[in-house]
């Protein structure tokens, strides 16, 4: 608001308001010069302003002294002014003052500060005064209680990374967690990013959330640059999660997972009959506990899946859930979703249904005490069925894939190389149960008309390696999926893990229990963008760490050894390179271009600003 002087009249000896330094300020005018004044303050200061920033002068001429300037601050300060009329259209501060019959400098100045102390009465645009609604005032109020709370989130945000060893308040924690994850992937959020930059200069987001204990126990950059949500700071344990009543089944079911899995989701059972045998596929039936409205299906949908890592495994769900609660321990009874096949002696499939019951979990084994134990004849049927599903799948090919693949291991010590042996009769086993189980609930989804998030396949063909090639992509229609020979084909056996499958097995339990479907076709199509941003973001960290850590392992064992690699592409100097017998890829900086496809050479630098590998060609 500026108060525009009439040419005529004389500035000199005016009491005057303005803003110095944000704060509003009274002071007695002593001299111009040119479009400028000479202002005494109250604190015998004087500044030179433009006449521009002058908010108010007095009518009345005053001596330019101090005790002048405290005596008139004050007697404005105490003036009581009577209720003020101000019409819907709003009004100058004089035509306030002429309105309301405010007549002498005192009494115009306490107008001036009533006003501009009464925000959350008195709206101000440009030089014109509103008095503002109930409805306004309102949402003043509430504007400036969040602009408060906002205010105090940061300050205790800058205390709690000033001494994050003591015990902090966990919404707080969260909070802060959340918008620094933000931060790292791209959002702008302005107030805590100065707030940041000022108490802690140099220092990255990343480096904050791992201070802050949002971090594997084995610290690994990329995936704390990344910006994915890494530890659970809520605490969902006290969301209330009434134990599911179900059924109880006849039969005990067992599990077959990796030597190190923590979190069992799928199970499997037999039973032999005079017509052959019924195998059970037995799922963790989060859709007993949980709800779209849950605190944990909303976890389970921002992270979208967990994440396994050379550093340590990222849940989807926090640990009391994804490897208690949910998971199918043995010697416990858990609630699950039941497929049972029936199958002729000769592992025909005959028909199955679908169950959602309780269960007694035996036995937790891994793959390699199965293949130990496979020639015996329990295990026979399970072998038999599985080599016969797989048979009949109208696959494209059955080229064998890769037979092993090699995961980095990051140890407290040293890093390690562990090879899957992805062939192993178990694993195949388990994988072809697996897509019976998928290939069956979407089946039933389509001849019940469910709505769910189909896995389809589009084929396309790469000009560049001059091959047919194909993406994965969901979609509430099924579609043929050509690499599993199926005419529907969804995920839905790892509901503790994968997002997509908790959805999946919601829509089905639902169905089951005739309830009213928890997501329609329109919600599960906004669901699928997100998914899929959300996805493609973990494969790219997953892929980053997994270079950063071949790098470290390269750097503790391999450097100045002779190594074997397969050229993938170059370009600008730069070879990728597939490091064999490993098949992992690296960036290779050579002084020379390789003879051939396959070539030896030697590493003696790595550049972690890159990432980049240095080496030199040998043979």
């Amino acid at each position: 608001m500026k108060q525009q002087i009439p040419t005529h009249a004389d500035p000199i000896s005016r009491i005057v308001a303005f803003y110095h330094k944000g704060l509003l300020l009274f002071g007695c005018t002593i001299h111009s010069e040119a479009a400028n004044l000479i202002i005494l303050l109250a604190d015998g200061e004087q500044i030179k302003l433009s006449i521009s920033r002058i908010i108010l002068f007095s009518t009345d001429k005053y001596p330019p002294q101090v005790d002048i300037i405290l005596a008139f601050t004050s007697s404005a300060a105490g003036v009581s002014l009577p209720p003020l009329v101000i019409p819907e259209h709003g009004l100058s501060i004089r035509e306030i003052a002429e309105l309301n019959e405010i007549t002498s400098d005192v009494q115009l100045f306490a107008l001036l500060l009533h006003l501009k102390n009464s925000p959350h009465k008195y709206l101000q645009k440009h030089d014109l005064f509103y008095a503002r609604s109930a409805e306004s005032e309102a949402e003043y109020r509430q504007k400036v209680a969040k602009q408060a709370s906002r205010q105090s989130f940061l300050e205790d945000s800058i205390k709690l990374l000033q001494a994050p060893g003591k015990q902090p308040d966990q919404a707080l924690l969260a909070q802060l967690l959340r918008e620094l994850r933000a931060i790292l992937q791209g959002e702008k959020i302005e107030d805590l990013q100065r707030a940041l930059k000022a108490h802690f200069p140099g220092q990255n987001p990343a480096e904050m959330r791992a201070l802050l204990g949002d971090t594997l126990p084995i610290k690994d950059p990329p995936l704390l640059e990344s910006g994915l949500p890494i530890a659970f700071p809520d605490d969902p344990g006290d969301e209330a999660m009434p134990e599911p009543t179900l059924p109880k089944s006849d039969v005990e079911a067992f599990c077959i997972d990796d030597e190190d899995s923590r979190d069992f989701d799928d199970a499997i059972s037999i039973t032999a009959n005079d017509d052959g045998f019924v195998l059970g596929i037995h799922v963790s039936n989060l859709a007993a506990w949980l709800s779209p409205e849950s605190t944990l299906f909303a976890d389970a949908e921002e992270r979208v899946s967990s994440m396994y890592l050379a550093s340590g495994v990222v849940p989807m769900l926090a640990p009391q859930f994804s490897e208690q609660i949910f998971s199918l321990k043995q010697n416990e009874d858990k609630a699950v979703l039941s497929l049972y096949a029936s199958f002729s002696k000769d592992a025909q499939l005959k028909h199955s249904i679908l169950k959602s019951e309780t269960i007694r979990i035996s036995r937790n084994y891994s793959y390699k005490e199965v293949d130990r134990a496979r020639q015996q004849d329990y295990w026979q049927p399970f072998f038999r069925i599985a080599d016969k599903l797989r048979d009949q799948r109208d696959t494209e090919s059955k080229a064998e894939d890769r037979r092993f693949i090699y995961n980095l291991v990051a140890g407290t010590q040293k890093i390690t190389i562990k090879a899957v042996d992805m062939q192993s009769p178990a694993r195949r086993m388990i994988e072809e149960l697996m897509i019976l189980y998928n290939r069956s609930l979407a089946n039933y989804a389509i001849r019940h008309q469910i709505p769910m998030l189909f896995r389809n396949i589009n084929r396309f063909y790469d000009a560049d390696k001059d091959l047919q090639n194909s993406t994965a992509y969901l979609d509430t229609r099924a579609g043929f999926h050509p690499g599993i020979g199926a005419e529907a084909y969804l995920h839905s056996t790892s509901p503790i893990r994968r997002f997509v499958d908790l959805v999946n097995q919601l829509q089905i339990n639902s169905h089951l229990n005739q309830e009213l479907l928890p997501l329609d076709e329109d919600a599960l199509q906004k669901l699928i963008p997100s998914i899929e941003r959300r996805i493609l973001q973990i494969r790219e960290t997953v892929q980053r760490s997994d270079r950063y850590w071949l790098l470290r392992y390269i750097e503790e064992n391999l450097m100045h050894s002779p190594l074997e690699g397969n050229l993938k592409a170059a370009g600008n100097g730069k070879y990728r390179v597939e490091l064999l017998p490993w098949a992992k890829q690296i960036w290779l900086a050579l002084d020379a271009p390789p003879g051939g496809d396959n070539f030896n050479f030697v590493i003696y630098e790595i550049d972690w600003s890159k990432l980049i590998l240095k080496a030199d060609l040998i043979g």
